[in-house]
């Protein structure tokens, strides 16, 4: 499987962030993810790392990264 380019700018799109949850990378095969937080959020739009350009059609487990973990939500105090 080939790296995908970035439809804005056409550079490789090593990087997909996540923000404001995490990032996913590109090693060797696949993406995997790598996060600044405890948990993550599954959701789009993905934005490429390089330009910030929106990645509205991409998704990194369309490109064999395994799924992310859940991201469990607290009650915030009132």
């Amino acid at each position: 499987m080939s790296m995908p380019t970035c439809p804005n700018c056409g550079k490789p799109i090593t990087r997909a962030l996540d923000a404001p949850y995490g990032w996913w990378e590109w090693r060797d095969d696949r993406y995997v993810m790598r996060t600044a937080a405890k948990g993550t959020v599954d959701v789009a739009p993905w934005v490429h790392y390089d330009c910030m350009g929106e990645l509205r059609d991409f998704h990194p487990q369309d490109f064999g990264a395994a799924p992310a973990r859940t991201h469990v939500t607290r009650p915030v105090a009132t």
